[in-house]
C-alpha cells in the first residue's frame, strides 16, 4: 500500500467504522451538547474555521470497528487557537485533522488521553493532527503537548514542532494497573525543530518517570522522523521497562536516545544522521537487559554524553532517580560511519559518585569506520566488564588492533540517497538479529547494520515526506 492510499485510509476510518450519526457542530456549545449523546459509530465533525479558547472534553464508549470519531470538517482547516485544549477518555475513540496553533494551553497538557485522575482512554487513536509553536508565554512555564494514559492507544501521522518552553513534547505514563503494560504505539509522526532549552525538561518523548521506572510500559515508538530536536541531551528518555524504539530517523538532532531508567529496551533499525552538526549523538545506555542492534550512526559530532554510543558508569546503591548499573547489554550489528567519538565507555565516571563500572556487556559484529579520527573509543574507568568480539574497526591509523577487532574490507554505497558502509566480513549469529536495518534476511549475516549487497530496502526510511499529515506545511 503506498503512502497516499494509506493516508486516505486513515482519514476514512471513521466512515468505514462509523454506522451511526454524523453531526456537524459550529461552536463549543454544540459540541458539548452532542458529546453527551454519543454512541458507538457516531461522529462529531468540527466545522472549518478558528475555534478560540475552547476546552474540549471528548468522552464516549465506542466498540471495536465502531469508533466514536471527532474529526475536522476539512483536515487542516479547523484551527484550535488561544487557550484551547482537548481531553479524551473512554474506549475506541478516534481524533483526526485538528490543528493547535497561535496560542497555548491553560492546562498542563494540550491533548490528554484522560479526563480525570482515573478516567483514561483505551484503544483510542490520535491521527493526522498538528501542534505547532503552541507555546506558553514564559519559557519556564512547563507543559506537555500530548500525554498518554490508559492502554492500547495510538498516535500516528501527526506533526509536533516548534516547542520552546519547558516540558516534554509527548509523555507516556505507565503509572498504575490501568496504564502499565499499555502497548501504546507512536508511529509515523514528524517531530519538528525544537531549539535547545538550556535546562532539563526539553525531551521530545519520555516514557515513564524515575519513580515508576521498574513498571512495564511495553510501548513502541517506531517509524517516526525527528528533525533538529535539540531541546536537551535526551531526545527520547526511556524511564520504564520493555519499550521498543524501532526504525526511527534522527536527523541533525543535538542529543541522544537515552535509556535513562528502566530495563530491557530494544533499540533497533534506527538512523542517526548528524551531517556534522555539533552535539549530534546516538544512544546512551544506563540500566540493564537492553538490546541495541541494526542501527546506523552517520557523521555524528557529539562527544561525552552526546557520543554515538555512550555506556555509563553507575552510582553505588543508586536511588531511583540516579544511575543504575549497566548489566546484560548487547550492542550488535551496528554501523558507525565518520563519527567523531563512536564509543564512550564508563562515561561520567566519578562525577556525581558514578564509580560502578558496566558489567556483562557485549559489543559484537559492529562496523566502525572513522578514517579522519585518531581514536575510536575512550574509557573513563576500568572497562573490563565490556566484552568486545568480532568488530571491524577502522580509523586514521588503519585497522584498530584493540577491542576484538578483525581485519576486513569495507566499501561505501548509497541507500535512500544516503551514504552507507558495508562489508562481507562474516558475523557471529545472534538469535535476535534475523534481518538487517532495511529488513533484508540475515541467514548469512555479515558485520554491521547492512547486509553486504544493499539492494532494495523492505523497510522504508522514515522521512519528512512519509511522516506526519500529508496536508500540513509547518510554520517557519
Amino acid at each position: 500500500m503506498n503512502l497516499k492510499v494509506l493516508i486516505v485510509v486513515c482519514f476514512s476510518v471513521c466512515a468505514l467504522f462509523a454506522s451511526g450519526r454524523s453531526s456537524l457542530v459550529n461552536d463549543v456549545a454544540g459540541f458539548n451538547k452532542m458529546v453527551k449523546t454519543l454512541l458507538a459509530g457516531d461522529t462529531i465533525v468540527l466545522s472549518n474555521g478558528k475555534w478560540k479558547d475552547v476546552q474540549l472534553t471528548f468522552k464516549g464508549k465506542g466498540e471495536k470497528e465502531r469508533y466514536i470519531c471527532l474529526i475536522a470538517e476539512t483536515p487542516g482547516k479547523v484551527s484550535l487557537e488561544g487557550t484551547s485544549s482537548l481531553q479524551l477518555s473512554g474506549e475506541w475513540l478516534w481524533v483526526s485533522g485538528l490543528t493547535f496553533t497561535n496560542g497555548y494551553t491553560l492546562k498542563k497538557t494540550v491533548i490528554d488521553f484522560r479526563t480525570g485522575s482515573k478516567e483514561y482512554a483505551f484503544n483510542s487513536v490520535l491521527s493526522n493532527c498538528v501542534i505547532d509553536q503552541y507555546n506558553q508565554p514564559a519559557k519556564t512555564t512547563a507543559d506537555h503537548w500530548v500525554e498518554l494514559w490508559g492502554k492500547n492507544n495510538r498516535v500516528e501521522y501527526c506533526y509536533f514542532g516548534g516547542k520552546t518552553n519547558e516540558g516534554t513534547t509527548l509523555v507516556i505514563w505507565p503509572n498504575d494497573a490501568n496504564s502499565t503494560s499499555n502497548n501504546h504505539l507512536i508511529r509515523y509522526n514528524y517531530f519538528g525543530h525544537r531549539p535547545a532549552l538550556g535546562v532539563n525538561g526539553g525531551e521530545t518523548i519520555r516514557v515513564g518517570t524515575s519513580d515508576v521506572c521498574t513498571n512495564v510500559s511495553a510501548s513502541i515508538i517506531s517509524n517516526n522522523y525527528f528533525e533538529q530536536c535539540n531541546g536537551e541531551v535526551e531526545i527520547i528518555s526511556n524511564k520504564s521497562c520493555d519499550n521498543q524504539y524501532l526504525n526511527n530517523t534522527f536527523y541533525e538532532c543535538e542529543g541522544c536516545l537515552t535509556l535513562r531508567h528502566g530495563n530491557r529496551a530494544v533499540v533497533a533499525g534506527n538512523w542517526f544522521i548528524g551531517n556534522n552538526r555539533k552535539n549530534t549523538g546516538g544512544v546512551r545506555i544506563i540500566n540493564e537487559g537492553h538490546r541495541i542492534y541494526n542501527n546506523f550512526f552517520y557523521q555524528l559530532r557529539g562527544e561525552e554524553f552526546f557520543s554515538a554510543l555512550s555506556i555509563m558508569n553507575a552510582i553505588p546503591n543508586s536511588p531511583a532517580n540516579g544511575y543504575a548499573p549497566v548489566k546484560d547489554v548487547i550492542v550488535a550489528n551496528n554501523t558507525f560511519l565518520d563519527c567523531s567519538l563512536p564509543w564512550n565507555f564508563c562515561a561520567g565516571a566519578n562525577d556525581r559518585g558514578r564509580t560502578v563500572i558496566p558489567e556483562s556487556t557485549l559489543l559484537v559484529n559492529n562496523l566502525v569506520y572513522s578514517p579522519k579520527e585518531s581514536l575510536l573509543f575512550v574509557a573513563s574507568d576500568n572497562r573490563s566488564g565490556i566484552a568486545t568480539e568480532n568488530n571491524l574497526l577502522i580509523y586514521g591509523k588503519g585497522f584498530c588492533s584493540e577491542l576484538g577487532s578483525v581485519n576486513g574490507e569495507a566499501k561505501r554505497s548509497k541507500i535512500h540517497g544516503i551514504e552507507v558502509l558495508t562489508t562481507n566480513k562474516e558475523a557471529k549469529i545472534l538469535p535476535f538479529v534475523i534481518t538487517d536495518i532495511t529488513g533484508r534476511d540475515r541467514s548469512q549475516p555479515v558485520i554491521g547494520a547492512f547486509q553486504d549487497k544493499v539492494g532494495d530496502p523492505l523497510i522504508k526510511l522514515a522521512t519528512a515526506k512519509n511522516c506526519g499529515p500529508h496536508w500540513y506545511k509547518q510554520r517557519k
